[in-house]
């Protein structure tokens, strides 16, 4: 029934090619936004973040359908990793409203790249910079959410909810 990964090694993997994922995806809004055309950059974003955050959630084995199906236990474990996260897509349907609201947080970041783009080639470079980034930085963010959510479930299975992992070489 559980078919997460539950070594770290695996989590590893997946957090390495999600972040891979994020980097495509960002030199994608990086070129849409060099475009000099109103709106379309934004438009392309958010079906970007649309796509990008729930496969990212999903190889993870995070999506809410995912969560529901666990075990008591382990569910009380993501949920309460989800919470000491703050504001998180893990675990979350993902709606263009949500998205919007976390760009209109980033505003003047989104409002810099809108005026940029209209200077000839420096403006437009520097709105493709700043897409870049944005997309970048929203995508690692939320890869690095749900690696923390998926290695606290897999260390709370490995090892027990009340056990702490001490990362490094043991003392010789």
């Amino acid at each position: 029934m559980d078919t997460t990964p539950l070594t770290l090694a695996d989590l590893d993997a997946i957090r390495m090619e999600c972040r891979r994922q994020v980097n495509r995806r960002a030199t994608m809004s990086g070129a849409i936004a060099a475009l000099p055309l109103p709106m379309v950059d934004a438009a392309a974003d958010l079906g970007l973040l649309m796509r990008l955050l729930p496969k990212i959630s999903s190889d993870f084995g995070l999506t809410p359908q995912e969560i529901e199906r666990l075990d008591p236990e382990s569910r009380a474990v993501v949920y309460t990793t989800i919470k000491s996260l703050g504001d998180s897509f893990v675990g979350k349907l993902v709606t263009q409203r949500m998205l919007m609201a976390l760009l209109a947080r980033m505003g003047g970041k989104v409002a810099g790249k809108s005026v940029a783009k209209y200077a000839p080639l420096v403006g437009q470079a520097t709105a493709a910079s700043i897409s870049f980034w944005l997309m970048r930085h929203i995508g690692h963010k939320h890869v690095e959410d749900c690696y923390k959510v998926a290695r606290a479930r897999a260390e709370a299975r490995l090892f027990g909810e009340k056990a702490v992992v001490i990362e490094g070489d043991p003392v010789r």
